[in-house]
Parts: C-alpha cells; sequence; structure tokens
C-alpha cells in the first residue's frame, strides 16, 4: 500500500535545550515515507550544529534571521510543496512525539479526503498526562481520549495548535500558506478559518500523540514572556479584524470588543505595564491598517469564489 510523501517541518530558534531530544524521538517514527527539514531561524547557539553533526539525514534551510512563526515555516513549507510532498506537518522543537505519532495521522487523513488539517493530541513533555492546550481545546473529550483505542477515529474541532500541525498538500494550494501578517501566534488558528471557509474539516487524531513542553523559549525570561504577550494580544486583534464571513463594519466591533475586554484586565489587575503595550499594539495596528484591511480582502475573496463555484 502506497505511504504518501510527508514532510515534518521543525522551526528552530535558539532551540539546543529542546532540538537533540525532538529530531531523537522523531527518528524512532514508525513511518517509512517521511522526511525532516530544520528550519533555522538565525540561532546563535550550537543548536544547527548540533543537528548536523547528529543526524546528517535532517535537512537543514538557514533562513539568516529570525522570521517569526508564519515565514519562518512558509520556508520549510515552500520546500515540501517544491519536493511534491503530499501532506506538511508543522513540528514545535519543544516537543516529543511517539512512534505511531505520524501513520495515525495520515490513516485518518487518507480515509477522510475532506480533513484538511489535524493534529494530535498533546501530552505533558514529562508525563503522560494531557498538557494544558488538550485540556482546554479538548476539555469536552477528555473521558473518551483517556483510551485512544476506543476513541473515534477523528474528533472535529476549530483549530488545531500550530505545534504539531498536519496539512494536506492541496489545502495549502487552495487556502495559500501561513499568512504573514502574524509573525507568532494566531496564524494557525488563521489558517484552520481560512481553511473552514473553503470547506475543509478541522480534526484532532485522538491515537496521535505527542509530548509538548509548551512556551519553549518564550520562558526564558521576563521580558521574552512580555514580548510573547505582546505578540499574542497583536496577533489577537488581526484575527477579530480579519474574518472574511463578517463584513468589516461587523469585524471593527469585534475589533472594539476584543480591545475593551484588554483594557478591563489590565485595568483590574492595575498593570502599567500591560496598558502601555496594549497602547503600542494600537499603533501599531493603525499604522498597518492598510494590510489588515487587505488580508480582510484577500481572504473573503477566496471565500466568495468558493460559494459562487459551489
Amino acid at each position: 500500500m502506497r505511504q504518501p510523501l510527508v514532510y515534518v517541518i521543525v522551526l528552530n530558534y535558539n532551540g539546543r535545550r529542546w532540538i537533540e531530544a525532538c529530531v531523537a524521538a522523531l527518528s524512532e517514527t514508525r513511518y517509512d515515507n517521511f522526511r525532516v527539514v530544520l528550519v533555522d531561524n538565525g540561532s546563535s547557539d550550537d543548536s544547527v550544529e548540533l543537528i548536523r553533526a547528529e543526524f546528517p539525514q535532517v535537512q537543514i534551510i538557514a533562513n539568516g534571521a529570525n522570521l517569526g512563526f508564519s515565514e519562518g515555516n512558509n520556508a520549510g513549507i515552500r520546500e515540501a510543496l517544491a519536493s511534491n510532498a503530499d501532506y506538511v506537518v508543522l513540528l514545535n522543537p519543544d516537543t516529543k512525539v511517539q512512534p505511531e505519532w505520524l501513520s495515525e495521522l495520515i490513516a485518518v487523513a487518507e480515509i477522510n479526503h475532506d480533513l484538511g488539517v489535524l493534529g494530535a493530541i498533546q501530552l505533558e513533555y514529562d508525563s503522560p498526562e494531557f498538557n494544558s492546550w488538550t485540556r482546554n481545546a479538548a476539555g469536552e473529550f477528555l473521558e473518551e481520549l483517556k483510551d485512544p483505542g476506543s476513541a473515534r477515529a477523528w474528533i472535529p474541532t476549530e483549530w488545531v495548535e500550530g505545534s504539531c500541525f498536519a496539512v494536506r498538500r492541496k489545502v495549502f494550494e487552495n487556502v495559500g500558506l501561513l499568512d504573514p501578517i502574524y509573525f507568532a501566534f494566531y496564524e494557525e488558528i488563521d489558517f484552520c478559518r481560512r481553511a473552514a471557509c473553503l470547506g475543509y474539516k478541522i480534526a484532532l487524531v485522538p491515537r496521535s500523540r505527542i509530548h509538548h513542553h509548551r512556551g519553549g523559549n518564550w520562558e526564558a525570561d521576563p521580558s521574552i514572556k512580555r514580548e510573547r504577550d505582546y505578540r499574542c494580544d497583536r496577533g489577537q486583534f488581526i484575527f477579530a479584524s480579519t474574518d472574511p464571513r463578517n463584513s468589516a463594519f461587523r469585524n471593527f466591533l469585534e475589533y472594539v470588543v476584543t480591545l475593551g475586554t484588554k483594557l478591563k484586565d489590565a485595568m483590574n489587575g492595575f498593570s502599567p505595564t500591560r496598558l502601555l503595550d496594549l497602547a503600542r499594539i494600537q499603533v501599531e495596528l493603525i499604522t498597518m491598517s492598510g494590510d489588515i484591511i487587505g488580508k480582510w480582502r484577500r481572504d473573503r475573496a477566496r471565500l466568495v469564489s468558493e460559494n459562487e463555484w459551489r
């Protein structure tokens, strides 16, 4: 039986702490037709040299600078599509996969052709317990997920986290790549929304399992954590303002609601730093308002075109 060609893209940025365990676990994957590509976003540690020495079979793409999650991964996605990959899987470096993780994802995808994006169930990095993402995103299914052997083959969901993000080739061809308007955070949620607008389903695969630390280098120190929160808030504002299913006015209202909620939280906790960062984000959003409107128009045009085709 033919096994589709899968490219696994691991985006690295100073990931020396995680990357060796990640690639070592990948080498134990029980699936014959896959390739690993390490995309490096300008690391200054020795993580790339380590992988080059210890895992020479891994292809390395050096971006030369930190391009963020979207554009960093897009470099790997372009390479995969150019090499005729049937599926592309984005995998975070602070993960350790279980041996059957990939075969379970692809088996479900090959049977259910309307599934466009699939994700694994996430466990704690050094424990068999569900991690925080699984508990939050799939909380209503936890009892079912405790016994993967008796669980459904796949569970519908609105989005899956970019830490393990399996996408069918034709979805990239129809939807486009990750949107570079997001530097980090919300790009995978945005991609799932765009895919759903074109009729693709999003799924969690209970028998595909990975261990994920969550946070990675974003937990390094307080200044980096602050940058993470800034990027996450920024991404949420863009996401709220660009839903292609909504009118421009409705999206503006969603933006106002998002801003009001975040301001209320910052005031309740009386966080001057948070208030300052929210103000900085508003200035940035104003300067890039043309890009935001352009994104909404492009995504909406795809949606309208799909509905007309149907």
